[in-house]
């Protein structure tokens, strides 16, 4: 690849690993250390990457970057809110408020289920991606994937259902 071409590349890939990244819960620092950690190792290891697996092997080394700062949160947990974000949130509408519980549902509820259908519900419907660019990315079969997205849009409605009856 030319110089330019290298940098657009990585500048294009950098943004869908971002827009993953921020979907999956991080923070926009998380987000793009953990993009420009991946675009650095990228750059080191070209040369023993298929041509036709960069992007998978991109998507996975973020993804597991995503995995091991989520494990380092786990064993070191930080306050989840400081005074500055509680008193906004004490004064915002309450429409504003439902609306952050509801999302907080949808996160609580995405994160029971397994690491794959979590990752294929964030790309599919949180990113827009395609079948086929999420087969690109994951290196697996697009009709697999399809069922693979089929039963982890089923196993999540199934969930929400059950967390939200009680209210």
């Amino acid at each position: 690849m030319a110089k330019q071409s290298m940098n657009e590349f990585l500048q294009q890939v950098g943004t869908i690993l971002y827009r993953y990244l921020r979907k999956r819960g991080l923070t926009h620092e998380d987000a793009e250390d953990i993009v420009q950690d991946t675009c650095y190792k990228f750059l080191l290891h070209k040369n023993g990457i298929q041509s036709d697996k960069v992007m998978s092997w991109l998507y996975r080394v973020a993804t597991n970057q995503f995995y091991d700062l989520k494990r380092k949160e786990k064993r070191h947990p930080t306050t989840e809110f400081d005074e500055v974000q509680l008193t906004v949130l004490i004064n915002m509408p309450e429409i504003q408020v439902l609306k952050k519980e509801k999302l907080q549902d949808i996160r609580d509820t995405l994160e029971t289920l397994s690491t794959l259908h979590q990752e294929l519900l964030v790309l599919k419907y949180e990113l827009g991606l395609s079948y086929k660019e999420i087969s690109a990315l994951m290196n697996k079969n697009e009709n697999t994937l399809k069922t693979h997205v089929r039963r982890a849009r089923e196993e999540f409605t199934e969930r929400f259902k059950e967390d939200t009856d009680y209210e």
